[in-house]
């Protein structure tokens, strides 16, 4: 016995529903909630100063990539790390960039956000909250609402 199941998809009208900003700030917005506990919290002010995007996040604080890398970067010249001042800490000099020295960050401050790490999101997808995130997503989508 054989059954032939035919179904009409209008694969337009998917793609729209799938690509329009409105459920993309929906991602993102889900996305930063669910990655948020991994993030490191010195200040707060990395998790804080955050844009959200269609489909993307937005670090602006800018030390965020070298916190992401969780690697040390320092001044080209100054491979220890660059100058240090007592008030500021380690700084390089003004204008030059940074470069990687093999160095990783010995540990993130953990009082805050017990799980923080660097590759944040990539941590909390190995975690299981890729999951909830592509639930949270198929709901909203059978519910109507995008």
């Amino acid at each position: 016995m054989s059954i032939d199941i035919r179904v009409n998809i209008d694969g337009e009208k998917i793609t729209e529903r799938l690509t329009s900003d409105r459920f993309g700030r929906l991602v993102s917005t889900e996305w930063k909630r669910l990655i948020d506990p991994y993030t490191p919290w010195d200040t707060g002010q990395l998790m804080q100063n955050v844009e959200i995007l269609p489909f993307a996040l937005h670090y602006k604080q800018p030390y965020a990539h070298y916190i992401y890398t969780g690697e040390v970067y320092v001044d080209p010249v100054y491979k220890a790390g660059g100058f240090y001042d007592p008030m500021y800490g380690w700084w390089s000099r003004p204008g030059v960039e940074k470069v990687p020295s093999g160095r990783s960050f010995a540990h993130f401050n953990t009082n805050h956000n017990p799980n923080a790490t660097d590759h944040w999101d990539e941590v909390a997808a190995m975690s299981g909250q890729l999951d909830k995130l592509t639930q949270t997503l198929e709901n909203a989508l059978q519910s109507g609402q995008y």
